[in-house]
């Protein structure tokens, strides 16, 4: 009596599971990451207060959004000269990434038996130095317009960049990951860490420090006078540039030439008053979300991994090249640099499958855990992959009175950080989908037997279904980003001719298009101004930018 009280509960509740599943497919439950994109877009346009409305609609109220909502929203606000409010945003983005640290056990639990787009969004290892650049400009921009608390302010920039400085440090000493931890559906995980086994990402990607935050460092110190810090920091530019990260992020010889000639002027101790322009251009490339099918091959006692192309030509295409990248041999580092540029003309879609084989003991392993017999049907799984595109950029030139004064040269590459971040987490990320829904599945399929449902049952073919809609919806993958960040980062240091009231900026894309940008000046030197060009902006006459001046006293 009390096994079937149990069976008419258990029904109930997968009847009511039915119907909460079916009300999140309705209403749409992960559509976040297209509220996001729709508020960059209103950004290009000039449209902020829509723009921080999409960013209410799709993160205020979500407490797994926070840090989201935080880095957007600080983006929007430096983007309106609100800089205040922009550091106020950044500094509890901040606060929330440090306390990330620590992983709460239902937090694991929760997205272990969800999914990873219902885990609480920490960011990246990119992030942070961003947030202090970001913040650094924003009380920069407040101390020149302001005439009583001026030093003060530009103390606040520093303490910013020494915080990085302390933070790219620790990054540069890392050694290991987290505290490896039991947790529920740990031996399902080791059986797909063991198929995983061999690291992804070569350490010619890896993220293991940042020249172009140190070299504004070493432009900030200058400013202020405090030359020997300048010089410190200027020398680590130095030798990140020339030592792979130039080579890594593909810029050129240009940002380490520069920050060679800086060096060299703090080192004879000659002061020259330099103009300096950060260029941050276009919008980082978007995660987007595709599919693969996992089933098991009993004979070669293997499992056998599918991609399901969807979208647009270019998307499959996208998708195509992604899967092909995820199994390449690590030692193709210009096939990977390359799927930047995003172009798949030559690239005919076809049939690919990745057999992961798993030897005897493991798929012994494997057949003991039930995970073979939860895959026997097959089952989807959900991850990410960044849309390349093509650089539009032909060159971008600065002017002063009408004559070009100096050429803005890459200095940093968001695009390829983005991608390389990406691609290092792909491994991590199939496993750890597999083992969350081969979880689910083998969790659901023991309690059916604990409760002796008979497996041809309707009950049991209700269980079934209902695991399968729920897998459906929480197997999403998670892409969420901060999407307001640029592509790249472009600087020139120049000396200004006397009497130059104003600068243009005319950046030249690939279709003959200029953008032209207006920089007001004073004569108070040196200059330090933050221009941000947005290239994807329909009509020249919409064109939206930021220009933020550090001395405009």
């Amino acid at each position: 009596m009390q096994g079937m009280r149990f069976q008419i509960d258990l029904y109930n509740f997968m009847i009511k599971l039915l119907i909460f599943t079916g009300c999140l497919m309705l209403s749409g439950c992960n559509l976040t990451p297209k509220a996001n994109k729709q508020a960059i877009e209103y950004a290009e346009q000039g449209d902020f207060i829509s723009a921080q409305q999409r960013i209410d609609y799709a993160y205020k109220n979500s407490s797994r959004d926070e840090l989201l909502y935080y880095l957007e929203s600080g983006m929007l606000a430096h983007l309106q000269h609100h800089y205040e409010l922009s550091n106020q945003h950044l500094s509890h983005a901040k606060e929330i990434i440090e306390a990330a640290y620590t992983v709460s056990i239902s937090d694991q639990l929760f997205s272990t038996f969800t999914g990873a787009s219902y885990k609480k969004y920490t960011g990246r290892a990119f992030h942070k130095p961003m947030i202090h650049t970001l913040m650094a400009l924003n009380y920069v921009s407040l101390a020149n317009a302001s005439k009583v608390n001026r030093v003060a302010l530009y103390d606040s920039a520093l303490t910013e960049m020494r915080q990085l400085d302390l933070y790219l440090s620790q990054l540069q000493q890392q050694t290991g990951g987290y505290v490896n931890q039991q947790k529920p559906g740990s031996d399902i995980e080791q059986i797909f860490k063991a198929i995983f086994n061999q690291p992804f990402i070569s350490g010619e990607l890896e993220y293991k420090d940042d020249a172009f935050a140190q070299y504004l460092s070493g432009v900030l110190y200058e400013q202020q006078g405090e030359r020997d810090s300048a010089r410190i920091q200027y020398e680590r530019a130095v030798s990140a540039y020339k030592n792979g990260f130039s080579k890594q992020y593909k810029l050129g010889q240009y940002a380490g030439q520069q920050a060679q000639q800086d060096l060299n002027r703090m080192v004879a101790d000659k002061e020259e008053n330099y103009f300096t322009l950060v260029q941050s251009l276009g919008v980082s490339p978007q995660r987007k979300e595709f599919n693969l099918y996992l089933r098991p091959d009993e004979e070669a006692q293997a499992i056998v991994i599918t991609p399901i192309y969807w979208g647009t030509k270019e998307e499959r295409q996208a998708q195509f090249a992604w899967f092909n990248l995820m199994f390449a041999d690590t030692s193709l580092f210009d096939l990977i640099q390359n799927y930047a540029t995003g172009d798949f003309s030559d690239v005919v879609l076809g049939t690919v499958t990745k057999r992961l084989p798993l030897g005897d003991k493991l798929w012994q392993k494997a057949v003991d855990e039930g995970v073979i017999d939860a895959l026997k049907y097959g089952s989807r799984i959900s991850v990410t992959y960044l849309q390349p595109h093509k650089n539009d950029i032909q060159h971008v030139a600065l002017f002063a009175n009408g004559q070009k004064l100096t050429e803005l040269h890459p200095f940093y590459s968001v695009n390829l950080l983005t991608l390389y971040d990406a691609l290092g987490n792909a491994n991590m990320e199939i496993y750890t989908a597999i083992s969350r829904e081969v979880l689910k599945a083998v969790t659901a399929s023991k309690a059916i037997k604990q409760v002796g449902i008979q497996q041809n049952s309707l009950l049991a073919g209700l269980a079934q279904l209902t695991s399968s809609v729920t897998n459906a919806i929480t197997a999403a993958a998670d892409t969420r980003q901060w999407q307001s960040l640029p592509s790249e980062i472009r600087v020139a240091r120049v000396k200004l001719p006397e009497n130059t009231t104003h600068l243009q900026l005319q950046t030249q894309l690939r279709t003959g298009r200029v953008i032209e940008q207006d920089i007001p000046l004073n004569q108070t030197a040196p200059l330090l101004s933050h221009i941000r060009t947005f290239t994807g902006v329909a009509e020249p006459e919409k064109q939206n930018y930021l220009s933020s001046l550090t001395n405009m006293d």
